[in-house]
């Protein structure tokens, strides 16, 4: 397993790869973490005996600088299907987050100007893609996910369905701070067996496990791979587990601090502001 990040440090952005409690600065190796450096493997086998530690304080930023599109789907965990009694899809759902909506991991959510907006939680696994992806099998899919990141699908359930009963996920998803992600862009881990949980306010919301998805990541890059092309560094949100706010009807608030994280992918915190 290895772990990178981004941190911003009073000289400015660093890349690192994390060893141990160390976050190690990796611009000897490489300038920064881009879908271009994912896509030319500068990433691997990196040789971390001649990187210095980052000293001083730092905060983390979204984990990769220049991220081209953001697709998602949803309901894709069986027990997050159970709680609102629906029948399980027989194929993703498949819809795009705009790439203005991506935010670090301890960036504020503001909640924008919606009148009676809802807002609401969902810690999503997102898979990243390593090459140019287009009409693979989800047998040859491993080879085309580079790693994995925690992402926050923020979404104003006011907006998300219509007077007429139409769902405008778009809409619903994309304002900016709606998907915060990182801290760690993780390789070398089971992107089917990792534990995630969601806070709100210290109280636990959400606690699941990535194997409970009725389409596994591999079966997931198969299936967007036929839909639309695939490049480096593009992010995957694969649903979430039970215990979002909708099914609730329970919302975040301006003060309200909201924290989520996933086995070996790190921890976010986020205050709700206006």
């Amino acid at each position: 397993m290895q772990q990178f990040a981004r941190v911003l440090t009073d000289k400015g952005v660093v890349p690192v790869i994390l060893k141990g409690d160390e976050h190690l600065d990796l611009r000897p190796a490489i300038p920064d973490i881009t879908p271009d450096i994912i896509a030319a493997g500068a990433l691997a086998n990196i040789d971390t005996a001649r990187l210095s530690p980052v000293s001083g304080k730092f905060s983390y930023l979204v984990p990769i600088e220049g991220i081209r599109q953001v697709a998602a789907t949803g309901f894709n965990y069986r027990k997050h299907i159970a709680e609102f009694h629906m029948k399980p899809p027989t194929e993703p759902e498949v819809f795009l987050k705009a790439t203005s909506s991506l935010a670090g991991p301890s960036d504020p959510i503001s909640c924008g100007p919606n009148q009676g907006v809802k807002l609401d939680w969902e810690t999503e696994l997102a898979i990243v893609i390593g090459r140019e992806t287009k009409d693979v099998t989800a047998a040859q899919a491993a080879s085309h996910i580079f790693g994995y990141l925690c992402l926050n699908d923020v979404s104003d359930r006011s907006t998300q369905v219509d007077a007429e009963g139409q769902q405008h996920l778009v809409r619903a998803k994309s304002r900016p701070t709606y998907c915060p992600i990182g801290p760690y862009l993780t390789t070398g881990v089971d992107g089917m067996n990792l534990e995630m949980w969601t806070k709100l306010n210290g109280k636990v919301e959400q606690q699941g496990n990535t194997s409970d998805m009725l389409f596994d990541v591999y079966e997931m890059v198969a299936y967007f791979s036929t839909h639309m092309l695939l490049l480096p560094g593009d992010l995957i949100a694969t649903g979430t587990p039970p215990g979002v706010g909708f099914g609730k009807n329970r919302y975040m608030a301006v003060g309200d601090v909201l924290e989520c994280g996933i086995a070996n992918l790190g921890a976010q915190r986020h205050e709700i502001m206006p």
